[in-house]
């Protein structure tokens, strides 16, 4: 069954969902607040290297009264999502002094709070659930620890008691939630009403498949470090931080941050850098929209490795958040959508076709969380020498670059 014509996975929105959204907070005016040491930019990469190509759009202009501007924001959306899967996004409303807070508070998140206090609100990986910690060096490859640490909100982080949350984190949590809030119901929303469009759909068709719940339904902020490592660990791991994959859900945002670490894989099978822009957000495309839009949409492989020379030995600091649907929502393609009808497939028809269903968002998402760091794929790596392997999730392979 097609996603939007499920009665239980287009949830409406319950009337006290708020229909304006303001700018986050800058600089909590609370005198009673703990000091928060400032993120200080470091300096861009004076490095000559390989950058992707990637188009830009503006979210001010989806509100043009033009209909010509509305369609040519319309078709390089479509020409981006559908080729790279990857863009950049501008004109979110968001100052910069808020992103370089929030950067800040990233810092203080990671490296603000001794590990061993982090232990009790360490994320249930196991159970597929990012929720609290994922902390450094439970991951491994080669024999060589992660150097991965983040911290993520979700819906009910805001709502459960004190308890949940180290006591150094309570005093930004409004902060927070300010901050998720908005980007969810302000840039989240009007990046799904432009992906709407170009799958020919009404403008809210996507965002009905998305969770509406106080602040922000069943999407995910991370705020998240990658630490240097020493040349030994680097060498063993061939420079790779974090393997080329894909994300799990619907649209992840990135906001843009200046050491240069994220590679995308273009459709020539080349991994290419992604520059720095100032005040962007870097969106891509994740599984789930892959699905919903019957691969006419490209969930983007990428990668983070070690920084170039110049930035190798600083903490990248970064803050993302992840977009997904309900969770209840069947991952088929949407039947509904012109483009899907004429170019699209549904990733999962051999398990239909076999008596089953498409997985839903909350099945595949746990799957994956549950997967990562132990995937079950065996090391043939084809092309040779392209380090792509393959295993296989819920009837459906899944691609990494190690």
């Amino acid at each position: 069954m097609s996603p939007i014509a499920s009665e239980t996975s287009a949830p409406t929105p319950p009337a006290t969902l708020k229909q304006q959204h303001h700018l986050p907070i800058v600089q909590p005016s609370a005198s009673d607040l703990p000091y928060l040491a400032p993120w200080v930019a470091p300096p861009e990469t004076k490095q000559n290297l390989e950058w992707a190509s990637l188009e830009t759009i503006d979210l001010k202009l989806l509100d043009n009264p033009s209909p010509s501007v509305r369609a040519d924001l319309i078709a390089l959306a479509k020409r981006a999502l559908s080729t790279d899967g990857f863009l950049y996004v501008v004109g979110t409303g968001i100052p910069q002094e808020t992103l370089e807070r929030h950067l800040a508070i990233a810092q203080h998140l990671i490296t603000g709070i001794p590990e061993d206090e982090k232990l009790p609100y360490a994320a249930k990986l196991s159970e597929g659930s990012y929720r609290g910690y994922k902390l450094r060096g439970v991951w491994s490859r080669d024999g060589v620890r992660d150097n991965i640490e983040h911290y993520n909100f979700e819906t009910p982080s805001f709502h459960g008691t004190s308890s949940e949350h180290h006591p150094a984190v309570l005093p930004f949590l409004p902060e927070i939630r300010a901050f998720s809030d908005y980007t969810y119901n302000h840039i989240v929303k009007k990046i799904l009403k432009i992906i709407s469009l170009v799958l020919e759909l009404d403008e809210d068709a996507l965002w009905k498949l998305h969770g509406h719940e106080d602040p922000i339904g069943n999407a995910c902020q991370r705020y998240m470090a990658y630490f240097p490592r020493n040349d030994e660990e680097d060498k063993a791991t061939e420079g790779i931080w974090s393997k080329g994959h894909t994300d799990y859900n619907t649209v992840s945002l990135l906001f843009s941050q200046p050491i240069s670490a994220l590679q995308v894989l273009t459709p020539h099978n080349e991994w290419k850098w992604v520059k720095h822009v100032p005040g962007a957000v870097v969106v891509n495309v994740a599984d789930a929209l892959d699905f919903l839009s019957g691969g006419v949409l490209k969930a983007t492989r990428h990668r983070v490795i070690r920084p170039p020379s110049d930035q190798n030995d600083i903490i990248r600091y970064i803050s993302i958040h992840f977009a997904r649907a309900s969770p209840g929502v069947e991952l088929n393609a949407i039947a509904e959508s012109p483009l899907v009808q004429r170019e699209g497939k549904n990733a999962f028809q051999s398990r239909i076709d076999e008596g089953g269903r498409a997985p839903t968002q909350k099945e595949w998402l746990e799957e994956r969380i549950r997967r990562t760091g132990h995937e079950l794929y065996d090391d043939k790596r084809s092309p040779a020498g392209a380090g792509r392997v393959e295993e296989e999730v819920l009837g459906r392979k899944v691609e990494y670059f190690v």
